[in-house]
Formats: structure tokens, sequence, C-alpha cells
């Protein structure tokens, strides 16, 4: 690896057994694009699948069996942490019990990866035991810059439906993270489009879905959640030692 660490950010991927296999096509082109800019490693930030079923998960084992690059995978509201950790060989990293939260050590950058979601529930939760465990972790490796992956953005995005649904107990990250200033970059997804926000002293970036892009309904009147005729895509994040990270929208 050079000097430059590349990191391709996947999420809300969507994968579907019904659909004839449009959702794990995209999955696909965004990994074979991302081989194109030579990514040293793959996240997918949650919402891999549409609706937990096993058939979902087995379309998603075929799309991911052959990555360009280490691939590392995160529930979001839509997934299983059961399923994940039974129907999708190789992925060991996965704790086998418990949430899925865990942390990739051997890149330039450290990725921590936090399990917040709720089974049953579209929003997601920071509780005072996964906090903790974040400080933890965080703390373990104060000098050496740090990623955090989560699915639901904590922060406002002023949407009237996804500020519903996104993770309740912003405030106790944002603490978490204030003390720990090599937080480099928060990324997640959830939202299906590009934005941009903030978590203590650390950007968050936001990562359109590869399936589906939906609209920003931020009045009365407003349609909630449309579709959108916006380009499907992924994140890509590049890193240095001398300049940090810069991020890039890169269209499907």
């Amino acid at each position: 690896m050079s000097g430059k660490f590349i990191l391709a950010q996947i999420s809300d991927t969507h994968v579907r057994a019904d659909d004839a296999g449009a959702a794990a096509a995209q999955l696909k082109k965004a990994m074979a694009q991302a081989a194109a800019y030579r990514a040293d490693a793959i996240v997918l930030t949650g919402d891999l699948v549409n609706d937990e079923l096993r058939e979902e998960y087995a379309a998603l084992a075929r799309a991911i069996a052959d990555p360009p690059a280490p691939l590392f995978l995160m529930p979001g509201n839509h997934d299983a942490r059961g399923h994940m950790r039974a129907l999708l060989p190789g992925h060991d990293y996965l704790p086998q019990a418990g949430n899925l939260s865990y942390v990739i050590e051997h890149f330039p950058v450290r990725i921590v990866v936090l399990d917040q979601i709720v089974p049953g529930e579209t929003h997601g939760l920071l509780t005072p035991e996964l906090a903790a465990w974040l400080d933890r972790t965080l703390a373990a490796a104060p000098n050496k810059p740090t990623i955090i992956a989560l699915h639901h953005p904590p922060f406002l995005t002023h949407d009237l439906l996804f500020d519903r649904i996104g993770l309740l107990d912003a405030d106790l990250l944002a603490e978490v993270i204030a003390h720990h200033p090599q937080v480099s970059r928060v990324i997640c997804g959830h939202h299906h489009r590009v934005s941009f926000g903030q978590c203590a002293h650390a950007p968050v970036i936001v990562a359109p879905s590869t399936s589906w892009i939906y609209g920003l309904a931020m009045h009365d009147g407003q349609p909630i959640a449309p579709r959108t005729s916006e380009q499907p895509g992924w994140m890509l994040h590049a890193w240095t030692e001398q300049g940090g990270f810069a991020s890039h929208f890169m269209g499907l």
C-alpha cells in the first residue's frame, strides 16, 4: 500500500430476491468502480438487503463473493444480525454475540464500525453501554487517524422523515467523539442521498444509496421520501498523512 489510503463506502444496497438482480447488479457495479480507483478497503454501511430475508442474504453473498478489496459489512435497520452471521460466509470479523460493532486495525486509518440499530425499529440508538465501548475503543489508539462508520446520520438533516428515524441520542455520540481528536471523519448512510454535517469536531458524510435516491422534504406539504431521478452512487474517501481526507461522490 502506498502512502495514500483509499476507502470505498457503499451504502443502502437493498439487495432483493425479486428484482431480477437489479440491486445486486448496482452493488457489483459500485465494487467494480472501487477497483478501478484502487480502493484499499470497502465498507458497506448498512441496509444490505431490503426485507431481512434469507434469500436476500443469499443473493447478497453471491454479489460480494469476489470483492476487489477487503470488504467489511455492518447492519442497517433493514438487516438481521443473525442472518448476517449465518449467511455471509468468510466475514469472521463480525462478533459472534451481541451487536456487530468492531474495529479494523490494519490500515493507516483505523475504522471503528458502530452497530447502533434497534431490531424491529427504523431509528438508531446509541445506548450508554455502546457509548462506553466506543469511548474505550477510541482511547486505545489516540494517535491513529480514525473513521467511525455507522448507519444512521448523527446530525439533524432537516428532513421531515429522516430526522424522526435517525440516530437517537446523537448528542451522546458527539460527547464521546469530542474527547477523541483523532476521529477525522464519520461516515454513514440511511438517508439515500448525499448530505454533510458535523458531530463534535468531525465532519459527517452521508453516502447515497446504490439503488435509489430520496428527495428532501423540509417543509409541510412537500412529499415525504419521494424517489427522485438523481443518480445513485457511492462515496470514495482518500487519505494521506499530509493532507488528511478528501471525499468524493461517485455516480453509478
